[in-house]
Order: C-alpha cells, then structure tokens, then sequence
C-alpha cells in the first residue's frame, strides 16, 4: 500500500489545503471597507445559501462551518446518517451572532481548520470514500461530500465574495 500522500484520501486532503490557503488569501487581501460590502449569490445561488450577508460573515460562516461539515463526513464514513439540517435557519443564526467577526479571528480559524481538517481527510481509508448515502442533492459518496461539499463550499463563498469587492 502506498503512503498516505499516494492516497485518494491524500489527495482530497491536499485539494482542501490548496482551497484553504486560497480563502486565506483572500480574507488578508480584504480591506476594512470590503469586509463590510454585502456578498453576491455567485455565480448563483447554491444550497440554498444566500449572500446576503456581510463578506466578513460569509468568511466567518466558511471558518466555522468546516468542522460541522467534515464531521457530517466522518459520520458517513463510520456508517451513520446525519441529520438533516435546515441551511437558512443555521445561516441566518450564524449572520445574527457573528455580525462582528473580525478579520483576525477568522484567519486564525482558517489556519487552524487547515492542519486539523486535512489530517481528518487523510485519515479516511481509500475503501471508505466510495461509501454512498442520500443527501439534500441526491446520493453522494464520502468522495463526493469531501469534494462538493467540504472543499466545494469553500470555492463557492470564495466566488462569492470576489464579486462582491470587484
């Protein structure tokens, strides 16, 4: 067997790193001005999410928001189901009590999720990442929800917020 580099799970784990220091990126780019203009659905509204929030809060929203989702893909891998959430609801939560985040406590988020997260990837066994299960977009397997969802959601919000300061 090959190292965990060699592995598929190595690889999902350096595309995260690769989205990761691209948001991270952008959030130091960001001055105080763009940090507060209101995000824009791009290039379309996804998931049911909308941008209608602060950048600064769509930034906060990608920081905190990974270990929920790599959880709800650790949770596949192990067997389980997890439940259903209502993404508006937890959006609009989220938008409410973090109006104030800072850039600093962002990054610093950013940062941590980008180690700790990426170990959590590579540690998933190549034979778990074909495991399927229903979700909101239909049947996707571990590979899918770490590519879609975990690493997906990054480049999504990413966009997002480029069209909102250009």
């Amino acid at each position: 067997m090959g190292s965990a580099a060699d592995s598929r799970s190595g690889a999902f784990a350096e595309q995260f790193q690769t989205a990761q220091d691209g948001f991270i990126e952008l959030v130091e780019s960001l001055d105080d001005e763009q940090w507060h203009r209101v995000g824009k659905n791009y290039p379309q509204r996804m998931n049911d999410e909308d941008e209608g929030r602060p950048v600064g809060v769509i930034a906060h929203h990608v920081a905190s928001s990974q270990n929920t989702l790599m959880e709800r893909i650790q949770a596949t891998v192990r067997g389980g189901v997890p439940p259903p959430i209502d993404i508006r609801a937890n959006n609009a939560r989220h938008a409410a009590e973090h109006a104030d985040a800072t850039r600093d406590e962002v990054l610093r988020a950013l940062r941590h999720n980008k180690t700790a997260i990426a170990e959590k990837i590579r540690s998933i066994p190549d034979d778990k990442l074909d495991i399927t299960q229903d979700s909101a977009a239909g049947p996707l397997s571990v590979a899918q929800r770490l590519e879609r969802v975990l690493i997906g959601h990054i480049g999504m919000h990413r966009g997002s917020i480029e069209a909102a300061i250009s």
